[in-house]
């Protein structure tokens, strides 16, 4: 039975592994499709994607997780795309997007400055594409501070905490409309961390599909997602969302997939078959 884990991260954005290692542990969980999903970049993506000469138990699908804003929420929305055609164009426009980034990350260190007491030698970001709360979090850590990533979210950099600032100023129209303009299929991520009131209104915006099968989703999430899909038209997804091993917030490589007809129905809209 084929499997696809659609989601992840590598060390472009906010995860620990190389694209090689990502594509090992993919293998090594005998997941057939899958998909490295940076915030706001695709070049792990892409990398993959041109490796796929040299792999034959795996199939590679290009994707991203695009950070937007909605009603002053922040909404993740993952783009999938057939091929890399066209996609340089996008990369640049992404730049952008990493640019706010790295403004708000020094934001941030002077935030957690004021209010924690916390100095961060923010000489990592030269080494980062993309700057996250996840990379933020891990250098506090790193820099011998005594707190966990849940403290540190909770506490700190969390959605209104005391040292948050949001990534963007692009609307989730604007992403899902610029995802549509490069010809990719657009799916909001992670539904179960979105306020319910907004998912339907989301929705009408023009994505395509929805996160459906997640980790970290609580009991009657997947049944409820399923249900929003079947009433609105979408397909479903499921990915692990990896960054690293047992970091409490996400999932392993292959813990949650995309399996039988919801994967037949993902394959035949991006694939284009």
């Amino acid at each position: 039975m084929k499997k696809a884990d659609l989601h992840m991260h590598t060390n472009y954005s906010d995860g620990s592994k190389s694209v090689l290692e990502v594509i090992d542990l993919g293998i090594k969980a005998k997941v057939d499709y899958l998909s490295i999903t940076d915030h706001d970049t695709l070049k792990g993506s892409i990398e993959a994607f041109r490796l796929q000469g040299k792999y034959s138990k795996i199939i590679f699908i290009i994707g991203f997780e695009l950070s937007t804003e909605f009603n002053n929420e922040s909404i993740h929305i993952l783009g999938y795309f057939k091929d890399e055609y066209g996609l340089d164009k996008l990369e640049k426009h992404l730049d952008n997007q990493r640019k706010q980034r790295i403004t708000r990350a020094h934001k941030i260190k002077a935030a957690l400055l004021k209010y924690f007491n916390i100095d961060l030698n923010m000489d990592f970001t030269n080494s980062l594409l993309s700057v996250t709360r996840g990379s933020i979090a891990n250098e506090i850590i790193k820099q011998g501070y005594p707190y966990s990533r849940d403290e540190i979210f909770t506490k700190m950099i969390g959605n209104s905490a005391l040292a948050y600032y949001p990534s963007t100023k692009l609307t989730t129209e604007q992403g899902i409309k610029l995802i549509h303009e490069y010809g990719g299929f657009a799916v909001l991520a992670h539904p179960c961390f979105v306020n319910k009131d907004i998912i339907e209104s989301i929705i009408k915006l023009g994505i395509d599909g929805i996160e459906a099968i997640y980790p970290l989703n609580k009991e009657n999430d997947e049944q409820r997602f399923r249900e929003l899909a079947r009433i609105h038209g979408l397909f479903i997804t499921a990915g692990s969302d990896f960054h690293d091993f047992n970091d409490g917030k996400h999932g392993h490589i292959g813990d949650v997939v995309l399996e039988e007809q919801d994967l037949d129905i993902f394959l035949n809209k991006v694939e284009g078959k």
